[in-house]
Parts: structure tokens; sequence; C-alpha cells
């Protein structure tokens, strides 16, 4: 009963907490206005872990918040706080059932990371494999569990925030809460990493550790340790003019890409928070990689039944001595062949500078959620796009590329899919780790290829050539009467029989209109004889009754000037909106 009490109190405080800091910092009104992006972040802030990590997930949702938003909840830092040991001790124990002297034959008391979900250590598994032991802060997963329920309780109070009709609020708190969720299944996170190392490690200088599941447990990732730094710490004393660290750059920026799109054209299965932390740079030695420890250049001789033949061996496989590794497997992306397909339409039509074919594959991306009218679509889109093609990352925002692009969908009831979103995250999230590597790769350019590969490969070239060779024979058999059809045509226009069909562009917009103003002219005439009726009743003389008729007049003036306040309120109020 005590427990139920505490629970109930500390609820309780927490939400007059949340309370308190949202209306110090008008966060619900700031949201929906759109205004002052940093008073939301000071609360996020301050209300700690979920709402820091809330905020770095919005700060990537270009779908949801304008470019001044994004800019400012990128600013989010986590909250760095460390464990001591006997409580990492305590976690580990008790996740597994054994003693942290029994799985490891050495074990790091201090972290060389920290971060607001957890920690990580280094140890040596006792077969001698050095590992990297990840172990969620104690109480974290209780304190994010407990803001996630009182958000869920008060999400009606922002149901209002711009944007909402295309992207369902509800689904975006439901995809916070299901990104967050898995951030504290460390067995999920394993997973993740299992799938996506079987997918890329070994591609070319890309790699990602190896997972050790029979020592991960809900709270505890044990994955082989990588000694190396973070792409932006390997390039930070380096200068970008440098001949050496030039080609570098483009080097792992080129394969990043490469990687990249790879994950997404042909695995359908990418890295959902790509930025340069959870990239490490490695260093190899180049001999290392030759089997059996034969060295490069060294002479050998091989023997056959009838012959002997002498050769040298080379590696030409690898040409420079780092390896890329990708960490973090927490957020990932997955996305359906029949997806994949659609955006293959939408990266080779872009890669054709073919603004009518873009058009209409965002239009199969994309969800109509209204009347869509498809000239105006295309009347927007086309001069943003013709803009933008081509460009270099340097010059190319992304995110206000993938911004315009949302807000031109929203304008046309289309609603973009929640996995698009995730992968326009991603997107925009790997375009600044680019940008600081090489600003002249174009991800267009690069990705172009990969997707012409992957339509002709999932083409069924037999179905195609029966289907064009259908075409080609009705075609055929249409030509010879081109001429008696339009014989037709011309018999009917001189004999007056043809009919001139003529839509009218907004016709629902304009027939709305033109029910309001005569709405608006009836209650204006309703009014005049409200008023007039009223002088009359007014000015009424004879007898007894001439008290209650002038009262009645009063009240009839009364309701004629009501009235023609709530009009008058009314117009202004439409007159703002618009």
């Amino acid at each position: 009963m005590a427990t139920d009490e505490g629970k109930k109190y500390k609820k309780s405080t927490r939400f007059r907490q949340i309370t308190k800091i949202f209306m110090e910092h008008n966060v619900i009104t700031n949201m929906v206005r759109q205004t002052h992006p940093e008073e939301v972040r000071e609360a996020f802030e301050k209300l700690g872990p979920t709402f820091i990590k809330m905020g770095q997930m919005l700060s990537v949702r270009t779908d949801i918040l304008p470019p001044p938003f994004i800019d400012e909840l990128k600013k989010l830092q986590d909250d760095v706080k460390t464990d001591d040991y006997p409580l990492i001790k305590e976690i580990i124990e008790s996740e597994a059932g054994q003693s942290v002297q029994s799985l490891f034959s050495s074990f790091e008391e201090i972290p060389f990371a920290s971060a607001s979900m957890g920690q990580t250590h280094k140890a040596v598994l006792k077969s001698g494999e050095e590992v990297a032991v990840k172990v969620q802060h104690a109480g974290i997963r209780e304190e994010i569990t407990l803001d996630l329920s009182l958000l869920e309780r008060a999400l009606p109070l922002i149901k209002y925030i711009p944007e909402s009709k295309v992207v369902d609020l509800r689904n975006i708190f439901l995809e916070i809460k299901e990104s967050l969720q898995k951030e504290l299944d460390a067995l999920q996170e394993a997973a993740n990493a299992e799938y996506f190392y079987e997918l890329n490690n070994g591609w070319e200088m890309i790699r990602a550790p190896k997972i050790y599941q029979e020592y991960c447990t809900l709270r505890v990732l044990v994955m082989e340790y990588i000694d190396g730094e973070s792409i932006r710490s390997f390039f930070s004393n380096q200068l970008q003019t440098d001949p050496a660290s030039k080609k570098l750059r483009k080097e792992f920026g080129d394969a990043l890409v490469r990687n990249f799109i790879k994950q997404v054209f042909e695995d359908g299965y990418f890295h959902a928070d790509p930025h340069p932390g959870n990239i490490f740079v490695q260093k190899v030695d180049l001999e290392s990689s030759i089997p059996n420890g034969i060295r490069k250049g060294q002479q050998f001789q091989k023997k056959f039944k009838h012959t002997t033949v002498d050769f040298v061996y080379q590696d030409e496989g690898r040409t420079l001595p780092y390896q890329l590794v990708y960490l973090d497997f927490g957020m990932m992306g997955q996305l359906s062949q029949e997806m994949i397909q659609k955006l293959t339409g939408v990266m080779i039509s872009l890669y054709r500078n073919d603004a009518k074919v873009t058009g209409q594959a965002i239009l199969q991306v994309c969800k109509q959620i209204g009347p869509l009218d498809e000239d105006i679509f295309y009347e927007q889109l086309t001069p943003l796009l013709d803009q933008n093609y081509g460009v270099g990352i340097g010059d190319l925002n992304l995110q206000a590329l993938f911004f315009q692009i949302i807000d031109i969908c929203h304008h046309n009831n289309l609603q973009v899919p929640k996995e698009v979103t995730m992968l326009i995250k991603a997107v925009v999230t790997f375009e600044g780790m680019i940008r600081e590597l090489d600003p002249e790769i174009s991800l267009v350019e690069i990705s172009a290829p990969f997707a012409k590969k992957y339509f002709t490969e999932k083409i069924d070239w037999s179905t195609e050539l029966k289907r064009a060779a259908l075409d080609t024979l009705y075609s055929a058999k249409a030509a010879p009467q081109i001429p008696s059809r339009a014989l037709d045509v011309l018999d009917d226009l001189a004999k007056g029989k043809s009919k001139v069909n003529i839509e009218l562009k907004k016709q629902d917009e304009l027939l709305n209109r033109l029910e309001s103003m005569i709405n608006r002219l009836v209650i204006g005439l309703i009014l005049s004889a409200l008023i007039i009726g009223s002088s009359m009743l007014v000015e009424f003389q004879e007898g007894l009754t001439s008290r209650f008729v002038s009262v009645l007049g009063i009240v009839g003036y009364g309701v004629a000037f009501l009235a023609v306040i709530y009009l008058i309120y009314d117009i202004w109020r439409k007159h703002r909106k618009k």
C-alpha cells in the first residue's frame, strides 16, 4: 500500500514539475505558433533525459517542424552522468545471474563512454576477446516510462500543433515512444546490430562490431571492442586544404554514401542515426588481412601434376589502412520491397531531372488524404526541383529542401509514410556528416546507379517485352483508323453536335465562398428587418401594452447588435486565419 502511495506521489510530483516548466517557457504556445524555439529547447533540457531524447528525435523531423525549430533542437545535449562501479556491478550480476568475475577475466571499473541512457566499460572475456559492455543507468527505465505515460495522457493538449493534418501527432508520439522503448531494450539493439553486421560487415572498408548474444540481457549489451575514434575527432586536427586529408575525406565520404545507398536500396534496412559520433575510424594493418601470415610480394611455387607455376602474392582489394565502423543500433529503419521500388522511381526521376516524373513518383510514395489538384502540385514542385538538381552537398540544404517538399505535400493533402519520414531523418543526419567530409559529393549522382541497378534487377523483362509487343500490336491495328476518326470529329463539328466540357478548378472552394456570401446577405436582410421592426415596436404608444412592446423592441435591438458584433468578429477571424 505504501509503495502504491509512493508511486502516486512521485507521478503527481513529476506531473507538476512538467506542467510548471511547460508554463514557464510557454512550450505549447510556442510550438503551436512556431515561435521562440530556444524556450522549447531550454524546457526540454530542464526536464531531463526523456525530453532531451524526444527533442533530439524531433530535431530531424522536417515533416512537422520548420528549420528554426530544427536548428535549435539540434543544440540539445545529453546530461552525461556516470554510475559508480558497485551499482554497475549489481546491475550486471542481477541481469546475468552470475558474478562479474565469472563472466569476464577483467573489467575496467571506469567507463570510457557515458550518455544519458547508459555507460560503456571495456572488458575481456574468458576466451581473451576484448569487448565493450554497455550498461543502462540505474532508474532510467522507470524515469522514461513515467514521463511517457504522463505525456500520453496529456496528448490531447497538443493536438493543435501545425502540420497535424498531414502528420498524425498521435502517431508521431507513438513513434517516439517506440524508439525510446527500443533504446531501453538491449536485446532489441543486439538483434539490430547482428542483422546489420550480416549485411554490411566487410563491405569494402565498412565494418560493424560483432555481438555476443549469449552475454546480452535487457539492460546489458556486450559487443566487440572497437579501438578507434569518431570520424569527426579523426579529422579535427587535419586541415581540409591539406591534399592528403582532402583525398582521405573524399574516399571516406564516397564509401559511406555508397554503403548508405546500398542499405536503403538493396537491403531495405538502414542505420537511422548516422551522425559522426556513431561512425568510428579504425586504423588497420594491411598485412594482417593477408591469410596465414603471407606477406605481400612474397613468391610462391605451386606444383601441379604435369607442371609447376611460380607466382607472387598481391593483395589489391584494400588500398587504405582504415576501416569505418558503425556503432549504436538503437534506431534502425526498415523499408518494404514495394516502398523501395517507389523510392527507386524517385531517385531515377531525380537523376533524369524530370520534374513531371519526379512528381508522379512522389505521388506514388505519399498517401492522399483529401482532394488533390495535380496541376497545382506540379506547378509548386517543378521550380523547387529545377533549382536544386545537380547541386553538391556543400551548396544543397537537404533539410530545407525536404521541408519544402513536405510543405508542398501538406498543402496538396498528401501524407508522408512514417518509414519515409525516418529515412528523411537519417538522410538529413547523414548529410551533415558528409558535408563535413566532402561538400562536393552529390547524393543524387552517387545513388542513381544503385537505383538503376535495383530497377533493372527487379524488372521481369519477359513480362515487359510481352506487354510492349501487345501495345505495339494494338497501336498498329488502331493506326489505319486515325483518318476516319478524324473525319468523324470534323463532321460532328460542322453539324454542331460536339460538346465542350469545362472543368472549373477549385469548384468546391468557389461554391463554399458563394454560399458564405449568400448566407451573410440573408443574415443582413434579417438583421435589417429586425432593426426596422424593433424601431416600430419602440414607437408603439397605444394603451397598457405599450411598455411591453417597447421592451420587446429594445430586446430586438440587443439581439441585432449582438448578431452584428458576431458577424464582424467572424469576418475578422477568417481574415486573420487566411
